[in-house]
């Protein structure tokens, strides 16, 4: 494991750097696909669902997952927007709100098969970036009573609020693997930090990322003259904020770890969850530095694992899980890397941004590809077989190279800029 260097450099070949974000800059039109009603009537499956906008997917041109993802779209978007592309920005949000209105929240793919569960909603956060953007207060406006309606009607409803205060994950339908399946709705499917059942767990990624819903909502309601509803954001913010830190923060270990409700004890998984809290701005100061202590825990030559070391599967359907050691993924290399940033770890962040975006480099110049996930510890796409093989991606794959270089380039430490 790496130990982060005090002044990491920049890339070593910056002008493969610039080829390729000029690349990724002229796929974009190339990984819109439509769910129109003529779509719909060419699907041999008569799975897909319709969208009203044509939206950008993760697998894009490369043929896979032509679906629009939940949490996918966010990187996808946050690109989009350092690439100047608020058209498509504005299209994908478009058709996350009509999910919401349609189904209650944003599905995890626009397939008949995900109208049951969600993904983490990021959704809202990209909305603010897009407006921040381009001051696009209209659709603001729209979005607001919907995300509102998400978050009250569906994120804290009986099926996912639990007796701590905190919400979990959960697949709502009539389904033949419900454990499986909620798992999905975290969008780490599978990971072994949840003890084998996200239910009985209240996930660090999904009440962080709630932390950050409700902070935007109150912004919202500022914004649209509602002060007296913006405070009652504000308090359930601190209110969530504060449960976090008392039932995930370990002190004896100083890191924040997922916990199991049930069973009231936290699981024992060293995992890149815990740098949400600092995304989420749940972590104090004193808690922050601890984190960025145990960054080395992860941290490879090639990137951030998402797990300290490799654990046993608790899924008796599979001996390794995805979203575990060796496995970096692009979103959370962005999402770690804007993380530090944030709080003040700039040498830290370059670092982790500096090391992934090189090894996502020197692959697409041997193979012409990006792929969805890297081995980090070997800098190779060599990894045992979950359910799939690795395939080609754009997507947030895309995402990382555009946003990690142009945070390497700049000096606000913001992934996104």
């Amino acid at each position: 494991m790496s130990q982060p260097s005090p002044a990491a450099p920049l890339l070593s070949d910056a002008q493969a750097w610039a080829d390729l974000d000029a690349c990724i800059r002229n796929w974009w039109d190339g990984d819109v696909h439509t769910a129109l009603e003529e779509d719909l009537r060419k699907d041999p499956d008569r799975t897909l669902l319709h969208l009203p906008h044509p939206y950008t997917t993760p697998g894009g041109s490369e043929k896979a997952f032509p679906e629009i993802y939940g949490w996918d779209t966010y990187y996808i978007n946050c690109a989009l927007l350092a690439h100047g592309r608020t058209d498509l920005v504005k299209n994908n949000i478009r058709n996350q709100l009509y999910q919401i209105d349609r189904f209650g929240m944003t599905l995890n793919g626009n397939r008949t098969w995900y109208e049951t569960r969600s993904q983490p909603p990021l959704w809202v956060e990209g909305l603010m970036r897009y407006v921040e953007a381009t001051g696009d207060e209209d659709l603001m406006m729209q979005a607001y009573p919907l995300f509102k309606q998400e978050y009250l009607g569906y994120w804290t409803a009986p099926h996912h609020q639990t007796s701590i205060g905190l919400s979990t994950n959960r697949d709502i339908g009539d389904t033949n693997a419900p454990r499986l399946h909620a798992e999905s709705e975290t969008g780490l499917d599978f990971f072994s930090g949840f003890d084998g059942d996200v239910r009985q767990c209240v996930p660090l990624i999904l009440n962080c990322i709630l932390v950050n819903v409700t902070r935007n909502l109150a912004a919202m309601a500022r914004q649209l003259g509602r002060d007296e509803e913006a405070g009652r954001w504000d308090q359930e913010t601190d209110q969530r904020t504060q449960r976090i830190r008392k039932y995930c923060w370990n002190p004896d270990h100083g890191f924040f770890f997922e916990y199991n409700f049930k069973q009231a004890r936290q699981t024992s998984v060293w995992s890149l969850c815990a740098y949400w809290t600092l995304w989420a701005r749940v972590a104090t100061d004193g808690q922050a530095a601890l984190l960025a202590t145990h960054l080395g825990k992860f941290l490879h030559p090639h990137g951030l694992a998402m797990t300290d070391r490799s654990y046993p599967s608790p899924h008796p359907e599979f001996s390794w899980l995805q979203w575990d050691h060796p496995s970096g993924w692009p979103p959370y290399q962005i999402m770690v890397a804007e993380a530090l940033g944030a709080y003040g770890y700039d040498a830290e962040a370059r670092t982790v941004a500096r090391n992934f975006l090189q090894l996502q480099l020197r692959l697409h110049g041997e193979t012409g590809k990006l792929w969805e996930k890297y081995n980090v510890v070997e800098g190779s796409l060599n990894f045992p077989k979950e359910r799939y093989e690795v395939p080609p991606l754009h997507g947030w794959s895309s995402a990382s190279v555009v946003l990690l270089g142009r945070f390497l380039r700049s000096t606000d430490g913001q992934a996104h800029s």
